[in-house]
């Protein structure tokens, strides 16, 4: 029977005192789905698809509306610039969205019910040994659909 720790894979993290922009090149750099935030302990505290990272680049840069059909007043370097000087923890939404946490022991109907739920890509894996938590990795949607059809 598979489980969730035949499936993990290693994903890259950042923390949340991170540097925002360094988080978004890692987030192109890897072709992630999504980015998952440490806290300063390790510990998984939030998930950034990268569509919400465009959403809210698009928002910080002063353009009120998101993707119109015609855009006059908007110039690219105003996103680009939208995360200088952010620690990743000042960039990330009030109500941010916590990760999809499951242990090594969850069934993949498990984790895709958890995927499917919270709507994102990314599901983290941890294990815990009394009070500690260790992040295994994380299992992608791509992983997960791979190990339902039977491969590529």
């Amino acid at each position: 029977m598979t489980l969730a720790r035949d499936l993990v894979r290693p994903y890259a993290t950042v923390r949340v005192d991170d540097d925002a922009r360094a988080a978004a090149r890692l987030l192109v750099r890897e072709r992630l789905p999504a980015l998952l935030v440490l806290d300063q302990v390790g510990f998984p505290y939030a998930i950034v698809p990268a569509t919400q990272m465009l959403t809210a680049m698009m928002q910080e840069s002063g353009e009120p509306e998101l993707f119109p059909a015609v855009k006059t007043a908007y110039r690219f370097e105003d996103a680009r610039g939208a995360l200088s000087g952010l620690s990743v923890g000042d960039w990330l939404p009030r109500y941010r969205a916590t990760p999809g946490l499951v242990g090594p022991e969850s069934s993949p109907l498990e984790v895709a019910a958890l995927m499917t739920r919270k709507d994102c890509p990314v599901v983290a894996v941890i294990e815990r040994e009394g009070a500690a938590v260790s992040l295994l990795g994380a299992i992608t949607a791509d992983v997960l659909l791979e190990h339902f059809i039977g491969g590529p």
